[in-house]
């Protein structure tokens, strides 16, 4: 509970985008594509269907980031996008994990810990697919959930920043 408390001490209530205040070592996008897209690459991408391609990449980054954390996160359920049950179908979800995301929902700002990797898994593919955006969180790394596969991180020491770019590499996703 100490640690969770320093968290959000030091995140000033989690809120990453005022996060460019703290004096990181290092913030980027962990992203699909290893440059920005120009505005018609964006309009030609299909983002309702991209996290299909790179679910497990992003999957794979986070599960190393949650080891190398000794199996812990923080996560911040932000942001809710659409939780009908028409789009939750379209977006793979089925009704067997319609209790998991209002379990989420009913969490919406608070900072939560998670110990299982399965539930750090669902709270992703959240964000992924574009539901409910979270941020994550660990001493050393914070990652925001956001739109099209495009996460802004800031890392707090050279030693994350080194982490976060193998991890990246290893998952075949890009930091830029």
């Amino acid at each position: 509970m100490k640690q969770k408390q320093q968290l959000t001490d030091f995140y000033q209530g989690l809120e990453l985008d005022s996060l460019q205040t703290v004096n990181e070592v290092f913030s980027g996008i962990l992203d699909v594509f290893p440059i920005q897209l120009s505005e018609t690459e964006a309009l030609e991408a299909d983002f309702t269907t991209l996290y299909k391609v790179y679910e497990n990449n992003m999957k794979h980054f986070f599960r190393k980031i949650f080891e190398s954390n000794n199996n812990v996160f923080y996560v911040r359920p932000h942001v809710i996008i659409n939780t009908s049950d028409n789009y939750l179908a379209e977006k793979g979800f089925s009704s067997l994990d319609i209790e998991f995301i209002q379990k989420i929902l009913s969490y919406k700002n608070e900072l939560l810990q998670v110990n299982e990797h399965e539930e750090l898994n669902k709270i992703l593919e959240l964000s992924t697919r574009e539901v409910v955006l979270s941020n994550f969180f660990t001493e050393e790394i914070a990652i925001k959930g956001n739109f099209d596969l495009s996460f802004p991180l800031f890392c707090l020491s050279g030693k994350s920043k080194e982490l976060v770019q193998r991890y990246a590499a290893e998952a075949k996703l890009y930091i830029r």
